[in-house]
């Protein structure tokens, strides 16, 4: 009875040490497998796309937001329809930025457009005004040279005035001097001439052959003394004194054609002198007149200077306006235009970035639904849970 418990003994421990051994064996073989089986999933070109996703801020929080599931034993529905909502959010987002891009574009379009319709239009208004402000200011010069040589001409016409009345003056000066003597002799012959004749009546009075009576011919020659010292003809006085009375007719013949040619001279030079004046009235009417055209004419082109350079003022503010203009619009083309290249960038940017992150969300929605084992190693193998 002993020896078959004894036997019952050994044999239950044999059984137990068997089942031990073949509880490790089964063991190490279930690692073994399933160290194996993580190698394969490691090498499945799935594995490889979750490191790429994971290296991406989305995609690392997408593979977090999967292990919490599946440490929870969750189901992967909600997951799903996360990624689900959040691709749709990056497409809508994307079609927005689409609407926003073509809106945005084509105002850049247009405001460059005019930017650059602005820019032609002041260079056309520089040169139009530059242009116009050149003719201009050629028109100023003629007009001042034009201004200052009818001064020059005025100038000379007043000097030639002056010259004029002052030779004027001085001949009617030297008129009046000389006919102011002859006139005084023509006043003395008109004096001595009776008196002569008085000496001749006397001497014819008597016989032919004898004297005049002294005393009626001394008292003759003190009345033509009484004329005075001064007069002229004092000296015929004195000589007519020392005449013999038979030489006194041929004196006074001769005295009478003197006179006559005095008066003569007298009235030539009055004619002279009157014809002098109306030349001289004449030339000095003209240089008048030339004075008053060349006035006029100066004052005419004084004011057309004026206007001219009033105009000329205003196309040089055209000028200035339009270089103001110009800078503005160069600087708003250039300000405006690097705004829409740096929207344009930063729409690629977000373009390219929001489709990788679709991207993501593709690849990821394709592992789930076709590699989930994969993604459970992955999970494993990177300490997500």
């Amino acid at each position: 009875m002993k020896s078959i418990v004894a036997i019952t003994l050994v044999l239950c421990l044999l059984s137990n040490q068997v089942l031990s051994k073949k509880h490790n064996q089964d063991e190490e073989h279930s690692a073994f497998e399933k160290s194996h089986k993580k190698l394969a999933l490691s090498d499945d070109p799935a594995y490889g796309k979750l490191e790429e996703i994971q290296d991406h801020p989305l995609g690392s929080k997408i593979l977090q937001t999967i292990a919490l599931q599946l440490r929870g034993n969750e189901s992967l529905s909600a997951v799903s329809k996360l990624l689900n909502d959040l691709k749709g959010d990056l497409e809508g987002k994307q079609i927005d930025a689409d609407n926003e891009r073509a809106q945005i574009g084509s105002q850049c379009k247009k405001d460059l457009q005019n930017y650059s319709q602005r820019i032609s239009l002041s260079i056309n208004e520089i040169k139009d005004a530059e242009f116009k402000a050149k003719r201009l200011n050629e028109a100023i010069a003629v007009y001042q040279a034009e201004i200052n040589e009818k001064a020059r001409q005025i100038k000379v016409f007043q000097a030639k005035d002056d010259t004029l009345r002052d030779i004027r003056r001085q001949d009617n000066l030297d008129f009046s001097t000389r006919t102011t003597q002859m006139k005084e002799m023509v006043q003395a012959f008109e004096v001595i001439l009776p008196k002569l004749h008085q000496v001749w009546d006397v001497a014819a009075a008597h016989k032919a052959g004898s004297f005049i009576e002294e005393e009626a011919i001394n008292e003759a020659l003190v009345q033509l003394a009484k004329i005075g010292e001064e007069n002229p003809i004092t000296a015929m006085v004195a000589l007519t004194s020392t005449l013999e009375p038979t030489a006194v007719q041929t004196l006074i013949e001769k005295m009478e054609a003197i006179r006559d040619s005095i008066k003569e001279s007298i009235q030539a030079e009055e004619e002279a002198e009157a014809k002098n004046a109306r030349d001289t009235d004449t030339i000095l009417a003209a240089i008048f007149n030339a004075i008053e055209s060349l006035t006029r004419e100066k004052a005419s082109d004084e004011e057309a200077l004026q206007e001219t350079i009033r105009n000329r003022d205003i196309q040089d503010k055209r000028s200035r306006d339009a270089h103001a203009e110009f800078n503005a619009a160069k600087n708003g083309n250039q300000q405006r235009n690097q705004q829409c290249q740096e929207y344009e960038l930063q729409y690629q940017q977000n373009t390219i970035e929001r489709d990788k992150q679709i991207a993501i969300i593709k690849d990821v929605q394709n592992i789930i639904a076709t590699k989930i084992e994969v993604v459970t190693c992955f999970v494993e193998e990177n300490n997500l849970f």
